[in-house]
């Protein structure tokens, strides 16, 4: 298993090691594909290396090998336990039932040694049914238990959530680094470089746009909407929206367009910007003020925290084409 990118997470994790306190529970943070399931298992043989040097584990031991191949017994993903209920938006007794019944048994002790360490996915996707069931868990954690979770936004975890965990951000690649792992992809290095231009350092978003033959709707619904604020071409950017099928989609091209106002505003503060969505941030930079992108990135990061209890796809595009247009009507 390899770890391209990631630099600053890594060096966070460093000291926390070396530090001698290690969190029993961390958060992942950052977009789709960006690398946030290899580094928490990264992670889990930090946890559970026997040959730890300065906290980095060996990558090479059989705890480490079964952990890169997702076979170790004590490595529990809890995303595949209770999938049902990221896909189902209404919380019924029996997914609320499956859900208490994964939780008590992680009071089991571990299978294979003094550590088990719970991974799960998509928190920020989670009912509050279900952060509130974790909460106990992390509030009063086993001494062999230890949780890693992960998320594309911080916003929809509950407050009581975050205060007991440590959130980290995963960067992305540099270009060599993706560069390297599209080859191992059999990408050649001038489609690479085609990729990086269009998804920045995110690996997994690169080798999804080409196995999809060119387009992952949240990604080009996230362009053409950030290109028709800057324009202020309302009607584009419904159409944008209107493209979108699932709330997942919303969801991810709010994330992404929460990234483009960031980058934007960073911008007009005389900050470069790099990796995907230049152009579009650039533009957005050179025709709104910094008030105007700061609104824009605060009401996307509302509409992001809504977009699993609206109960219409169709009616949410129109809400967040209304919504972020509403913010320029206030300058």
């Amino acid at each position: 298993m390899k770890i391209y990118g990631k630099k600053n997470a890594i060096d966070a994790l460093d000291r926390f090691a070396q530090s001698g306190r290690f969190p029993h529970a961390l958060l992942l943070c950052g977009e789709e594909g960006i690398g946030k399931r290899t580094l928490a298992r990264y992670v889990a043989m930090m946890y559970m290396c026997p040959n730890c040097s300065n906290g980095r584990p060996c990558m090479q031991c059989t705890v480490c090998r079964r952990i890169a191949e997702r076979i170790h017994p004590d490595v529990v993903d809890g995303t595949y336990e209770v999938n049902e209920i990221y896909s189902n938006m209404g919380i019924n007794k029996n997914h609320a039932k499956s859900f208490r019944q994964f939780m008590a048994s992680c009071y089991m002790k571990p299978n294979d040694g003094d550590v088990r360490v719970i991974v799960f996915e998509a928190l920020d996707k989670m009912q509050a049914l279900e952060q509130n069931a974790l909460l106990k868990c992390i509030e009063e954690p086993l001494e062999f238990n230890r949780y890693i979770f992960t998320a594309v936004n911080k916003t929809p975890v509950l407050q009581t959530v975050l205060s007991r965990v440590v959130a980290i951000n995963v960067d992305e690649a540099d270009e060599a680094g993706f560069t390297e792992a599209l080859a191992e992809n059999d990408i050649p290095a001038g489609r690479a470089a085609e990729l990086f231009e269009l998804c920045g350092g995110n690996i997994g978003a690169a080798l999804e746009l080409e196995e999809s033959g060119g387009d992952i709707p949240y990604r080009t619904a996230a362009a053409k909407a950030a290109e028709a604020i800057a324009a202020g071409a309302e009607l584009d950017c419904l159409a944008a929206f209107n493209t979108l099928k699932t709330r997942d989609d919303i969801f991810d091209t709010l994330g992404i367009l929460s990234d483009i106002f960031a980058a934007a505003a960073a911008s007009k503060a005389g900050k470069a910007v790099s990796g995907a969505f230049v152009g579009q941030s650039e533009k957005l930079a050179s025709r709104l003020g910094s008030k105007a992108l700061t609104k824009l990135y605060d009401e996307t990061v509302k509409l992001y925290g809504l977009s699993f209890t609206n109960p219409n796809v169709r009616l949410f595009a129109a809400e967040c084409t209304s919504k972020l247009f509403g913010t320029l009507d206030k300058r």
